[in-house]
């Protein structure tokens, strides 16, 4: 009869596939409501004074290693204009502003941390005008451009350099030179300093006559920063950038800026054990690292900045590495640089669960100097990946971990696919690092297996090299973990960063401070917001163990929460996007997380 109901029997094929659409664009516009409901309070938030906040502490900050992003020649080689084909990808992750790796012309002792011209770009890189066109069209779509500046030393082939060689003229003291001194007959270098990288690093010029000091590899002589020359010249490599349009500067190993200038005083020793004699943690570097002149350079690239910032109002960022404790790194913003907060990289033990977790992050937020802001960062180029160093079943909750905290997140690509290192052979390791341990030892320091080729798809090369045979090899998983995969698929690792990226901007997430709820060897738990901004609950198990707690006592205090995000690794209905859960006995398994909205 017309108009009649039909039994499933007796539904046409196309009336069920319409209706499987149906069901799953209903399912895709819940999520989107959610995640939109998360962030809809922000335009009455900034109707309310709230909008004060610089870029860079709204802003995800994603660190590109321009070798293995993206090949657009063949060469084997990322390059400049491999990142400007990627840039729609960033818009598609919601991240707003990128750090670039050094791409200077360089000989590549140390992959361009030994620079050879400060003011140009390496020609296996690309050009001056792919990198203004990389920031022109990054800007065009709201995104930030940091670079990765390198003041405490440069390539020996660097024009500096080869003046100093000369021992005359304005270049004479650019860098630390010593006649060394003599016993038994014999010369030696002044103290008994050791490189970053292990081993001596006094090296002997027969040019000059005289030994140079290198913190890192031979190739790489430390400038001289007692020289004002020096200082001089630096401000204006910094100014060269800031004309291009760079937005900020991740400065490159600010701890080793400055030496003793009584060079003859040797180091104490560290009395770790089992640290063979040459290795850097041999000594403690109480004549070569954190010396307190840094703060009058730092403050004068601050000024630099604070220069172009009058001229057009946009604020300008500077982060500097070194792997410190609070007591030293906080110092650096009384000279106006935001330090790297590395102790959710570096110190945590292998069964560090919630409590460890909390410890290392309530030490950041409890040393904070008032009114400064916390800078937290998973890994980066000279570090093991996320997968390594806590399993390849964390990441995604290692990601709700970083995007979910009070501060600045830094993510080092590959990190939202859950990318995994890659084996490296001895002899076929690039890394000056594992090469100086020879092969015995090359794989505790080498820094290759964490610098393989970003994963774009299924295809040769994963997409990233048309060429056969890429710097680095693709990790050979990179046919199921690459971008357009997980583009597909709503709970893959990509996707759950997308929906933390987005959420991160909802006002609960950006200046209210962090309220731990329940925290045990397993479980770390927080509040995020307030009345006013909304609030949050973000439940992780950090550990080895399944967790029950309840968690309706305060900062809480409520019966249920909505799920807003799930890490998704064991696809339990309960949590999906848009489930009420009770609160009164949540269980999560290792791995698992959980944002709800109270």
């Amino acid at each position: 009869m017309k108009g009649a109901l039909k039994t499933r029997s007796e539904e046409r094929p196309q009336d069920v596939q319409n209706e499987k659409q149906n069901f799953s664009t209903v399912f895709l516009l819940v999520q989107l409501v959610v995640v939109l409901a998360a962030i809809g309070g922000y335009m009455l938030y900034a109707k309310r004074g709230h909008t004060d906040l610089q870029w860079w502490k709204t802003s995800v900050i994603y660190q590109i290693y321009p070798r293995s992003f993206k090949d657009s020649d063949g060469d084997g080689i990322g390059d400049l204009r491999g990142i400007i084909s990627k840039l729609d990808y960033f818009q598609y992750l919601n991240i707003k502003a990128i750090w670039l790796s050094p791409f200077y012309t360089s000989p590549m002792k140390d992959f361009g941390y030994d620079i050879s011209n400060h003011t140009d770009v390496d020609p296996i890189f690309g050009t001056l005008k792919d990198f203004d066109d990389l920031v022109k069209e990054s800007h065009s779509r709201d995104i930030k451009v940091i670079i990765d500046f390198v003041p405490n030393h440069m390539s020996d082939q660097h024009p500096w350099f080869q003046e100093s060689l000369k021992g005359t003229g304005k270049y004479r003291d650019y860098f630390l030179w010593s006649d060394g001194k003599s016993s038994f007959g014999m010369r030696k270098p002044p103290n008994n300093w050791l490189g970053v990288f292990s081993g001596e690093c006094w090296r002997w010029n027969e040019q000059r006559k005289q030994y140079y000091y290198h913190a890192f590899v031979k190739e790489q002589p430390d400038l001289n920063y007692r020289n004002p020359d020096v200082v001089k010249d630096m401000n204006d490599v910094l100014r060269f950038w800031m004309e291009r349009g760079v937005d900020g500067i991740r400065v490159d190993a600010i701890m080793k800026l400055f030496e003793s200038e009584n060079i003859f005083q040797d180091e104490p020793r560290s009395n770790r054990p089992d640290v063979p004699a040459f290795q850097y943690e041999y000594l403690t570097h109480i004549h070569t690292e954190n010396l307190p002149e840094i703060g009058d350079v730092v403050r004068g690239w601050k000024k630099v900045m604070d220069e172009y910032e009058a001229k057009d109002g946009q604020s300008r960022f500077i982060v500097v590495e070194l792997y410190d404790p609070p007591a030293i790194r906080n110092k650096y913003y009384d000279y106006g640089a935001m330090p790297f907060n590395f102790d959710l990289v570096e110190g945590l033990k292998a069964d560090c669960g919630g409590n460890c977790f909390m410890e290392a992050i309530s030490n950041e937020y409890d040393n904070l100097p008032a009114g400064e802001w916390p800078k937290f960062v998973l890994g980066n180029h000279d570090r093991k990946r996320v997968s390594k160093r806590f399993g390849v079943e964390s990441v995604n909750v290692m990601n709700m971990l970083l995007l979910t905290l009070k501060g600045t997140p830094t993510t080092y690509y590959g990190e939202e696919l859950g990318m995994e290192e890659i084996e490296v052979s001895f002899e076929e390791t690039q890394d000056p690092w594992g090469i100086n341990f020879g092969k015995e030892r090359y794989t505790e320091f080498s820094r290759d297996p964490c610098r393989s080729p970003l994963q774009w798809d299924a295809s040769s090369q994963s997409g990233f090299t048309s060429s056969s045979k890429p710097w680095l090899p693709v990790n050979p998983g990179y046919k199921t973990c690459n971008v357009q995969v997980q583009k597909k698929k709503k709970d893959s690792s990509l996707n759950i960063y997308k929906s933390l990226a987005t959420l991160r901007e909802a006002p609960a997430f950006q200046d209210p401070d962090v309220q731990f709820a329940v925290v045990n060897d397993n479980i770390l738990s927080y509040v995020r917001g307030t009345a006013n901004t909304g609030r949050y609950l973000v439940t992780m198990n950090l550990g080895h163990d399944s967790s029950t707690a309840d968690y309706t006592n305060e900062p809480a205090n409520a019966k249920s929460g909505r799920v807003v995000i799930n890490t998704e690794n064991f696809n339990e209905a309960k949590f999906n996007v848009g489930k009420s859960v009770s609160l009164s006995s949540l269980t999560l398994k290792p791995g698992q997380g959980l944002v709800l909205k109270l």
